[in-house]
């Protein structure tokens, strides 16, 4: 039996784009990863429901400043004709069974070449995770980070929704690097290293790739726990004139366990009081760093309203699932794995009604 939530998906209009059929020649999967993904679905029988708590993880920062004074350096946009491509990776949960979780995971690739945009995805691709096979999912997430820590194998096995979602958008990253040349690759995230999903080792060869083919990576963090003197770090450069950067990374240096492998800016590229956190790989000089900010600025749309990049911004559209993909997944599994699906109620809503708030997990 397959036991769905009863709850909303978001559906998200897109645009219409100059998006032309293309596909990028030599861009295979991981070895392993397709075939683990069926693996598990074959063993997913007729079978009785079960619930399991899903907590999430995140990276904490929560240094302490002393008053500081940041520098506001204005950017001017350069229009040299550059390549700028956008990666980004979603993962859903779409049921459960009595022996696991039925996930999907996502990846998009958008790119905007001599202004016209183009996208590739991947996937989804649906794990039924189990006791019994986390072990050999687990196997395969070391294959591609080699220093996830060993207590990982015996961790709830929900967690490795993150930890498969995180080796599928690194391997894209990898190869865009590797494929890539003078390219502009914007990543959702930060550079910090040292994490499950973000092992310094891993983290360090994409920027060493990157560098190798003469790429640039920023990285586009729309939230940041960093604060300084109890103001959020987004919220430093909201006086200056847009766009702008503002450097804070000499602020950080020892105040996290985690490693910086980027240095830290908050961007802000619209008029409206809207910052990110942008992490640039520390081994540039600044030089280097300015001149791929404002050509980025130069190649990319940057909507007036929230002054995010377009093409990062089409990634993430494209590898969120709608409400309709997450109903496609579910009636195709109830097809071929010959499942019956059963909508869970709401316990909120069966205890307080209305003011039954909140997701069930």
């Amino acid at each position: 039996m397959l036991l769905i939530e009863q709850q909303r998906y978001p559906i998200e209009s897109v645009p219409k784009y100059n998006f032309s059929d293309v596909s990028v020649d030599g861009f295979g999967l991981p070895d392993g990863l397709a075939e683990l993904c069926l693996l598990s679905l074959r063993k997913l029988q007729k079978q009785q429901t079960g619930l399991t708590k899903i907590d999430d993880s995140y990276v904490l920062f929560d240094p302490s400043s002393h008053v500081a004074s940041f520098e506001i350096i204005p950017l001017c946009p350069v229009h040299a004709e550059t390549s700028v491509v956008g990666v980004d990776v979603s993962s859903i949960r779409i049921g459960e069974t009595v022996d696991g979780v039925l996930l999907a995971i996502r990846g998009a690739v958008v790119w905007n070449v001599h202004h016209m945009y183009h996208y590739l995805r991947l996937g989804p691709f649906i794990f039924h995770v189990t006791e019994n096979n986390k072990k050999q999912i687990f196997s395969l997430l070391r294959k591609y980070q080699n220093d996830l820590p060993i207590e990982l194998a015996a961790s709830d096995f929900v967690h490795l929704q993150t930890r498969i979602a995180s080796v599928l958008e690194r391997w894209i990253q990898l190869n865009l690097c590797s494929a890539s040349s003078n390219t502009l690759i914007l990543l959702d995230g930060s550079l910090t290293a040292g994490t499950p999903d973000a092992p310094e080792s891993v983290v360090a060869k994409i920027l060493q790739t990157a560098r190798t083919k003469a790429n640039t990576i920023l990285a586009f963090s729309k939230f940041s726990r960093i604060r300084f003197n109890g103001q959020a770090l987004t919220e430093i450069a909201l006086k200056g004139a847009s766009p702008c950067l503002v450097k804070v990374d000499d602020f950080l240096e020892g105040m996290s366990n985690f490693k910086l492998l980027g240095n830290v800016y908050v961007a802000r590229f619209s008029d409206e009081d809207i910052c990110f956190r942008l992490d640039v790989d520390r081994d540039l000089q600044w030089s280097q760093v300015l001149d791929a900010v404002q050509k980025l600025v130069g190649n990319d749309v940057f909507h007036h309203g929230h002054g995010y990049p377009e093409t990062l911004r089409l990634a993430h559209i494209y590898s969120t699932f709608t409400a309709n993909e997450v109903i496609g997944m579910q009636r195709y599994l109830e097809h071929e794995r010959e499942l019956k699906i059963s909508v869970r109620p709401n316990i909120r809503r069966l205890l307080f009604g209305p003011f039954g708030k909140g997701p069930e997990v």
